[in-house]
């Protein structure tokens, strides 16, 4: 713990405080458009698809902003505007603004996040190095997930004492982290001056990054029904009443608290790309279980699995572009494959639903049909570890 510096703990913690809001609004958002706003599922995916839409497009100015403007300042922009949006959210839900109005605000709330993660990803690899990066953003996901595992618990309270009181929450977690990182968080970027002139490079196309990210894109696929598909079978075939899904996505956030280290520490002998490829294992095999879950116990089971899942790939992810990543582009490495990684989050909704209603809900061919998309990811994977093996580059080798 000693080899992380005042900003790496800075930026966790901030992330942390946005994490209690965002995770006592997010499990509950596919219901509230469904159910507080009879929004038809289909339509519900569509309005997911379009916040990942919205994400993928600002990922790569995100990414960019964190290596030229900093990183302190873009995730000070990118927490101000999730505040606005979130607290126009609480004010439509009270007033009875038309659920169009509250969608559309809502998806422009993931511009926030899209400017947030990677200036914060890429301060985790600021202050680490090769050998211990792996352990350095399992740390940070602790921290961020410590949120999700109270958000969810707290959100079901608020849930059902006026849905609108989870929106005014998470825009008040969002102020926080602007006036923490305001405050307290030391820039670790050194933004060089460029002359006005010259062409701004949003992005490198490197053939491993273009490799690796299209592999993550299938791997999202999968894991982004976690917030539509999964909450919606819960409830409309898995006999889950809508406050109980909060408990379950506690679950998530508690694994995640107290599995994400060991994990991390078990797997220290093996690659970043193998326990990826184990995490996908375990997410396929978890989402497959919930065809024949029909009780909150069942439910909980299958998302620890899923969230065992999450521990093995998701610290890899960052962990593997920061090493292909040529220093000063850090940041905009990670923009690109969060870029890529929200196409993945706005076509799996989608997917999701699409397969749920022309399934009409039949849970085995549900998932059987999306865990395809782990197949690929696996693929691709593979195929990613051998384009670096062959490469002259020993040392992004050996840690890979």
């Amino acid at each position: 713990m000693k080899n992380y510096n005042q900003s790496f703990w800075v930026a966790g913690s901030a992330s942390m405080i946005r994490s209690f809001g965002i995770g006592s609004t997010w499990p509950f958002l596919a219901i509230f458009f469904e159910v507080n706003l009879h929004v038809p599922i289909l339509y519900v995916g569509a309005i997911f698809t379009a916040i990942a839409a919205v994400s993928m497009l600002f990922s790569l100015v995100g990414g960019t902003l964190g290596d030229l403007l900093g990183r302190r300042k873009t995730i000070m922009l990118g927490s101000a505007l999730g505040f606005l949006t979130y607290f126009t959210v609480y004010l439509f839900v009270i007033g009875n603004v038309m659920a169009l109005y509250i969608a559309i605000i809502f998806i422009l709330s993931s511009i926030s996040g899209s400017l947030t993660f990677p200036a914060t990803s890429a301060i985790v690899a600021d202050v680490t190095t090769i050998d211990n990066r792996r352990e350095g953003y399992s740390i940070y996901r602790i921290l961020t997930n410590l949120g999700w595992a109270v958000g969810p618990v707290l959100g079901s309270f608020l849930y059902s004492s006026g849905v609108g009181n989870i929106f005014l929450f998470s825009s008040i977690t969002l102020l926080l982290q602007l006036l923490i990182v305001l405050l307290f968080l030391k820039e670790t970027h050194k933004t060089e001056k460029r002359d006005v002139r010259e062409k701004k490079q949003y992005v490198s196309f490197d053939r491993f990054l273009i490799i690796f990210s299209i592999g993550t894109f299938f791997m999202t696929v999968v894991s982004s029904q976690f917030s539509v598909t999964f909450p919606s079978y819960a409830v409309l075939r898995g006999n889950i009443l809508p406050y109980e899904i909060g408990y379950i996505y506690a679950v998530n956030g508690i694994v995640v608290v107290l599995g994400q280290f060991p994990t991390t520490r078990i797997t220290r002998k093996i690659s970043d790309l193998v326990s990826m490829e184990l995490g996908m294992i375990f997410y396929s095999a978890g989402y497959l279980l919930s065809a024949f879950s029909s009780s909150l116990s069942a439910f909980i089971i299958d998302m620890i699995i899923i969230t065992i899942g999450e521990n093995l790939s998701s610290p890899g992810i960052s962990s593997i572009v920061s090493k292909i990543a040529p220093r000063e582009k850090v940041a905009r490495y990670n923009g690109f494959n969060s870029m890529v990684n929200n196409v993945g989050r706005a076509i799996g909704p989608s997917v999701g639903t699409f397969f749920m209603f022309i399934f009409n809900y039949n849970g085995l061919r549900l998932w059987a049909s999306l865990d395809m998309f782990g197949v690929f990811s696996i693929i691709l994977f593979s195929l990613f570890g051998r384009s670096v093996k062959g490469t002259k580059n020993n040392l992004v080798n050996e840690h890979i």
